[in-house]
């Protein structure tokens, strides 16, 4: 029943979603139990699998009799029928496609046996297929423990799941030098693309109750393409407990309104899912900028408790296909730090496209612009209806946030958010509005009087429990800390919405500024 448990959370996500209130949109209800959502339910005929000692002419039913190879196990599977597949350790060089679904509460599962490290690994097989594992239109399956690695031509994929389908899990599996070319050197045009962990929905019914959990992907050159994505027709996804880098562009992708996808325009993006407790970091595109997690275009989206590091940008919300919108999008409780340009990148860059109706909350942005360049902690395109709170915004510079030019920002809200920079004077912090009207503020009281924005704002040094790069730890560790019970008053943490160690998001009367909420 694990499959109808995802369901009904997922569907709650929608119930309650108001532009008149951003700070209280329910996409936390995808926040279902890890265990649950990891949970291998073993269930109908075991087969084995032993590259060292099987026979694809074997039964399979023991590990006596074991397969030789991954494909003959899973072509043994029966359409509607739990089974697993139990993988003995070692190096499998094949391509695989996997040939039929499960059933409601009986999976097929594709697992490692007695904790071996199984690895599938492309470097010598004949390229029949661009993925290393093909998943078209399956359902009620889980990979679980295995590794893919070594797969290097255009379009190149590791895990790809694409069509329609329900209850697909992904977990415990490494992804490793899937790319386009070998080269870390090489710059990308638009048609060089490798896609590492791919689900693409392609058609008129969606793939949904996806999970992708306590995954590694990393060196991988993905060229114009994602180290993990979810693009098109999908919807009630969590993607948690997953680690991504060394990517040469995205991190993290939910994506829409793409054509290539095939799916239905009205259907054609990723929505009502949630993306938490991730580590992102060293996602950085020698042709555009990349974040370590984007939401490009989808909706209803959580992305919260996450830590992004030392990628181009930390988090981005935008949309670039013009006349659409990113809609709906939490961005809380996320540890942002170290960036090469600004933490936080909000709204579309096309001229009829925009990030509605989204609320920034209870982050700690620290010391993001590495590059010593011009730039914001916060950078603000076109968006509308977005409320920025309770965030800590702590600039290695004396900037902070910057409105860019040629793009508008309609229904902005900001307040109790707690500044510091350089300067540690708050008569010395910038605030470039020349995207909304051609001015700058020079000062946090300047900028208070003249827009009425941040009018319970503070600027004062947070009290870290250490601020040393590139390892900081952003933890506020003292009872005066000025941020400590200083968050917005009227603040009710949402349903499952937790600090970033997990814990309660309000622990006394009042919320504490920034991701880390203190006992005190």
């Amino acid at each position: 029943m694990k499959h109808l448990i995802f369901a009904l959370l997922c569907l709650s996500l929608c119930a309650g979603c108001s532009k008149q209130s951003p700070s209280e949109l329910t996409p936390d209800k995808m926040a279902l139990n890890a265990e649950l959502a990891s949970s291998l339910l073993i269930a109908g005929t075991n087969y084995y699998v032993n590259a060292s000692t099987g026979s694809d002419t074997n039964s399979g039913l023991s590990e006596s009799s074991a397969l030789k190879t991954i494909q003959a196990g899973l072509n043994k599977t029966t359409e509607g029928t739990g089974a697993t597949i139990y993988v003995a350790g070692g190096t499998y060089y094949e391509r695989l496609n996997w040939p039929n679904s499960g059933a409601s509460g009986a999976p097929i599962t594709l697992t490692s046996y007695n904790g071996g490290v199984v690895t599938v690994d492309g470097s010598t097989t004949t390229a029949a297929q661009t993925p290393l594992l093909s998943v078209i239109s399956k359902s009620y399956i889980r990979i679980d423990h295995i590794n893919f690695t070594n797969n290097i031509m255009s379009f190149a994929k590791g895990i790809y799941i694409a069509g329609s389908g329900t209850d697909v899990h992904v977990t415990y599996c490494k992804v490793s030098h899937v790319g386009w070319t070998t080269s870390s050197t090489a710059y990308p045009s638009s048609t060089d693309n490798a896609s590492p962990l791919i689900v693409v929905g392609t058609g008129a019914s969606s793939y949904n109750q996806v999970y992708i959990g306590s995954n590694e992907v990393y060196d991988c050159n993905t060229g114009y393409s994602e180290g993990l994505t979810l693009a098109g027709n999908v919807e009630f996804f969590l993607i948690e407990n997953n680690t991504v880098h060394d990517i040469p562009n995205i991190g993290i992708d939910m994506t829409g309104h793409y054509a290539w996808t095939g799916a239905p325009a009205a259907l054609n993006y990723a929505r009502s899912g949630n993306v938490r407790h991730n580590t992102v970091y060293n996602c950085i595109s020698p042709v555009a900028t990349s974040a370590g997690i984007y939401v490009d275009g989808g909706a209803y989206i959580n992305i919260e408790g996450n830590i992004t590091y030392a990628n181009t940008v930390g988090i981005s919300v935008g949309c670039e296909n013009n006349n659409h919108n990113a809609d709906h999008i939490n961005i809380r409780n996320n540890l942002i730090y170290n960036n090469v340009k600004a933490g936080l990148l909000l709204g579309s860059n096309q001229p009829n496209g925009k990030a509605t109706n989204s609320t920034i909350s209870n982050n700690t942005l620290f010391k993001n612009v590495s590059n010593g360049l011009y730039d914001g902690e916060i950078d603000i395109q076109n968006t509308d209806h977005l409320n920025i709170i309770n965030n800590i915004i702590q600039s290695r510079s004396n900037i902070v946030v910057i409105a860019l030019l040629n793009y508008t920002s309609t229904n902005l809200t900001m307040d109790y958010n707690n500044y510091y920079t350089a300067s540690g004077s708050s008569s010395t912090i910038t605030f470039d509005w020349g995207g909304i009207n051609s001015l700058g503020y020079y000062s946090l009281a300047s900028f208070q009087t003249a827009l009425g924005l941040d009018a319970n704002s503070t600027y004062a040094l947070p009290g870290f429990a250490s601020t040393t790069l590139p390892t900081p730890d952003l933890h506020l560790t003292s009872v005066s800390s000025a941020c400590i019970n200083k968050g917005l008053p009227s603040f009710v943490a949402a349903s499952g919405e937790y600090d970033i160690d997990n814990q309660a998001r309000v622990q006394n009367l009042r919320v504490d500024i920034g991701a880390d909420e203190t006992a005190y």
